[in-house]
């Protein structure tokens, strides 16, 4: 892990309701992330039917990832950034293998963080994750979203493509309009991703969280 300006990363989280850090994790780790959570994709027998490329609850399978939101490095990070320690919910996988498969424009209405770590390199061309810059700040106006109602906004003027390479980490609010498009040139887009709510002390919207992402 690369040495991280927090002063910087705190600015553009805060500003822009997202910070991506390069390099964050080991690439023995991010191996280690992709074996084991391939495991547990090849031994899932539930799908869902509406994205079939996102595995959840990785932690219930597997006391590895169990660990790995508790105590990953990522949580001293996230704590800096919202300020009071987070509280992991779930973990996920994320393969994006059909083209025709996306998650449209969309905010989560739940304070707290979320972060997703790269495993392999992710662009425009696979899918990549794309952020509304300053939309945590205007909840009000994108609140019409949903991840399943298509919503053009690629030509918004504060749009930021995340591209990352493999260990590269973003750290996001769940406020902040995010969404990734499908993968056009059929390249591997995997992706970890943990939820935080960053409240220790409601538990009742920790619960809501859980049900939200069931």
């Amino acid at each position: 892990m690369v040495d991280i300006d927090i002063s910087y990363s705190k600015k553009r989280f805060n500003e822009d309701g997202f910070v991506i850090l390069r390099h964050f994790i080991d690439p023995e780790q991010v191996k280690e992330i992709c074996r084991r959570a391939e495991i547990v994709l090849a031994n899932r027998t539930e799908y869902s039917d509406r994205y079939t490329n996102i595995t959840k609850g990785l932690e219930k399978v597997d006391d590895y990832f169990e660990d790995l939101m508790r105590q990953g490095p990522q949580v001293a990070i996230l704590t800096e950034l919202l300020g009071t320690p987070p509280v992991p919910i779930t973990s996920s996988f994320f393969t994006k293998n059909k083209a025709s498969e996306e998650v449209n424009p969309h905010s989560d209405a739940i304070y707290g963080g979320v972060i997703w770590v790269a495993i392999d390199p992710t662009n425009r061309e696979n899918g990549c994750l794309h952020f509304i810059k300053g939309s945590h700040l205007k909840e009000e106006e994108f609140s019409y979203l949903r991840p399943h109602e298509p919503n053009d906004l690629s030509s918004h003027p504060d749009v930021v493509e995340a591209i990352m390479e493999p260990g590269d980490i973003v750290f996001f609010r769940p406020t902040t309009v995010h969404w990734s498009g499908p993968n056009h040139n059929g390249l591997p887009r995997r992706g970890f991703n943990c939820f935080y709510t960053g409240d220790p002390g409601n538990a009742g919207q920790e619960k809501e969280l859980r049900k939200h992402l069931a």
